[in-house]
């Protein structure tokens, strides 16, 4: 199980940082919503995985990093709606 959960944690965090590497790019949070989607399954899986099994001790695992980056896209989205809100 520990295999597993090593290779769900290196997807997530591929998918994590593939979100956030796409909101870098103009028109890139069109890709980056889709992939960061993605990732969050994965990273929830992996955090479900993780507590069920008690693999990880550390309070900062693959999953919770995963888990931040793959909400970039969402976060970024979030403050341009708010910052076009107080613009007019």
């Amino acid at each position: 199980m520990e295999k597993k959960l090593k290779v769900l944690g290196i997807v997530s965090l591929l998918l994590g940082a593939l979100a956030a590497l796409f909101c870098l790019f103009p028109g890139g949070i069109m890709l980056a919503l889709p992939v960061g989607f993605l990732g969050m399954i994965a990273s929830s899986a992996y955090i479900y995985f993780d507590t069920r099994d008690e693999v990880n001790k550390s309070m900062i695992t693959s999953g919770i990093i995963s888990m931040f980056l793959s909400s970039i896209p969402v976060l970024l989205i979030l403050a341009i709606i708010i910052k076009n809100h107080f613009k007019h």
